[in-house]
């Protein structure tokens, strides 16, 4: 799929990545925690990797919402790809950020893996993030055309869950008799807005769907905060912290502490 092919406004419509109500239990591989591997796979957009913090006492590895990681998943569109006989480099880009990724040819299958990827193509790159001269990149293991817009769709959407649990929901709740372990069963009043992330849409993402409205859009002042909370009929203090985890993950922007637009298009 190449960029010109993509509508970023259809990237955040949904696309049935979120597990059913009848198995509420999120599935290991989705998460890392700090009393497990690292080498857990997690999905992250480039402003999260952007600000990643490296690892205290010299290690190599980073802190994503303060959990260790050192392979990702990404998915972006492909920019400056050179190809040679040994390695391939090319930057990826996913409309929060860019990130240079470098794929080394060591078999067979690794150089007809490279053949296929060319500039402007959406991809799906899993990687260690590292670093090199003070910069971070990406050195990848496995880079695959994306050829449906579900996969980019449920990719952000991934991301946004992912970051939820992470930073919201395994951090103690003060006061509440709640006790955090990993891959526990979400209770609903810990989501904001007291939305479900197995039944109904949470408050992000609905909000989300009201800045991926083509009048906002087509805006540049995006929209106002009082405006969103009244087509959801919310409260505007549960708009203003849902923009903020959205801002956070990279789907949107502040223009102010009021108004705010999609990366959609952007």
């Amino acid at each position: 799929m190449n960029v010109s092919q993509f509508d970023g406004s259809a990237a955040f419509h949904g696309g049935g990545f979120m597990p059913p109500a009848a198995n509420p239990t999120p599935e290991h591989s989705f998460f890392a925690s700090k009393n497990r591997d690292v080498q857990t796979l997690l999905p992250v957009t480039l402003k999260q990797i952007s600000d990643a913090i490296a690892g205290e006492n010299g290690k190599s590895d980073f802190s994503v919402d303060g959990v260790d990681v050192s392979t990702v998943k990404l998915v972006g569109a492909v920019q400056e790809f050179v190809g040679r006989c040994t390695d391939a480099t090319f930057t990826l880009d996913d409309g929060t950020g860019r990130v240079e990724c470098n794929r080394w040819c060591q078999e067979q299958i690794d150089t007809a893996e490279i053949e296929g990827i060319s500039n402007g193509m959406y991809v799906r790159v899993h990687g260690r993030l590292k670093t090199f001269q003070g910069k971070k990149t990406i050195q990848v293991f496995s880079v695959r055309p994306v050829d449906d817009y579900n996969e980019i769709a449920s990719h952000y959407i991934e991301c946004m869950y992912v970051h939820f649990f992470n930073s919201k929901l395994l951090k103690p709740q003060v006061g509440v008799g709640v006790t955090t372990q990993p891959y526990m069963t979400i209770p609903p009043n810990q989501v904001s807005g007291q939305h479900s992330l197995y039944g109904q849409r949470s408050i992000e993402e609905r909000v989300l769907q009201v800045l991926n409205q083509p009048l906002y859009l087509s805006r540049d002042a995006g929209a106002k905060a009082e405006d969103i909370a009244q087509q959801l009929k919310v409260p505007v203090k549960d708009v203003i912290h849902a923009a903020s985890n959205l801002a956070h993950v990279g789907s949107i922007y502040e223009i102010d502490t009021l108004h705010y637009k999609s990366l959609a298009n952007g």
